[in-house]
């Protein structure tokens, strides 16, 4: 902590961070805000577009800022490689907001680049390791990739000197409460905490930095690709959902699709926990968009991070081969 006219002497300790390791952090040459929703409310204020294209199979919280800030969006769906579909002919001050999916596609967002240049605006959440693009605002998130408690980064075709508070609204009890083995009062903190989360532009925590300096990276990114390699052994030739090469991604999870949905109950109470994804995008009440509704349905967001090695993953996948 540093010192300051007002910080307090004596009294209990506060929570241990790194205040050495990775430098100034994963990202030196990015903004470091709360949320990616931060980031979205800043690009938002500096293109004030007049209208933006955004993916129907995303979350209602990635959509949050765009009414915060009164900006119009519509609806475009994605082919079955998770390509965009109908691309629009973009008009005066229209942008098109991109998703990485599960950090895999970038050689869409290669493509997308080339067509609409800085138009182009990248959701980078799901490519952690992505270090921006030039020329173009893009935003990766900490949170889909290590537990702490906020924490995402901004690019654009020039670094924001953010003047912002920083975010305080930090709580560590869902992950305590897993760490010490009480996961079902883990996840209901988890859940209570995300709810919770403001839609507004913040700083990261000074205790996400500190977290962040305190990871071995390049581990992180070695075992995330080791993972991914071994799901795919498993399960690829079963795999409904085209993937794309591996490159030199970072992927954020194994993205499974088999041949019908999967109740995820059933392989919780086995003790395999996976998400749904954005499955607040099948239940809009819009018609169309078929693909995308069973993207968010029936994609199985097979765990890769770190904490595993391939003899903890060995048992989803038999159960995942064995299901009939």
């Amino acid at each position: 902590m540093k010192s300051g006219p007002h910080r307090p002497i004596g009294g209990f300790f506060e929570l241990e961070v790194p205040h050495t390791g990775s430098g100034s952090g994963p990202h030196p040459n990015a903004t470091a805000l709360s949320t990616g929703r931060s980031c979205t409310l800043v690009i938002l204020d500096q293109l004030k577009p007049r209208l933006v294209h955004v993916p129907f199979h995303s979350c209602a919280a990635s959509l949050a800022p765009f009414e915060k800030a009164g900006v119009p969006f519509r609806f475009y769906g994605l082919n079955e490689d998770l390509s965009p579909a109908d691309l629009p002919e973009l008009g005066p001050d229209e942008y098109l907001l991109w998703i990485n999916y599960y950090g895999l596609c970038d050689r869409i967002t290669d493509d997308l680049k080339v067509r609409f240049g800085e138009r182009l605006i990248v959701d980078d959440t799901h490519a952690f390791f992505n270090k921006g693009h030039d020329g173009i605002w893009s935003f990766t998130s900490a949170r889909k990739y290590f537990g702490i408690p906020d924490g995402a980064y901004l690019y654009g075709p020039q670094k924001v000197t953010a003047h912002h508070s920083r975010f305080a609204g930090v709580s560590l009890e869902h992950s305590v409460l897993r760490a010490v083995g009480r996961q079902a009062e883990a996840f209901r903190a988890y859940q209570a905490y995300e709810a919770a989360m403001p839609c507004d532009v913040f700083s990261m925590s000074v205790v996400s930095e500190g977290l962040l300096r305190g990871i071995d990276l390049d581990r992180v990114a070695e075992i995330r690709r080791r993972n991914y390699i071994f799901f795919h052994d498993q399960l690829g030739s079963m795999n409904n959902l085209p993937l794309h090469s591996l490159r030199e991604n970072v992927p954020f999870c194994y993205p499974y699709l088999p041949d019908r949905s999967v109740d995820r109950k059933e392989l919780a109470d086995k003790g395999f926990f996976v998400p749904t994804l954005w499955p607040d995008a099948a239940q809009r009440g819009i018609e169309g968009f078929e693909w995308d509704k069973r993207l968010s349905r029936d994609i199985l967001p097979l765990p890769i991070d770190h904490r595993y090695a391939t003899d903890d993953l060995q048992r989803l996948a038999d159960h995942l081969r064995n299901i009939r």
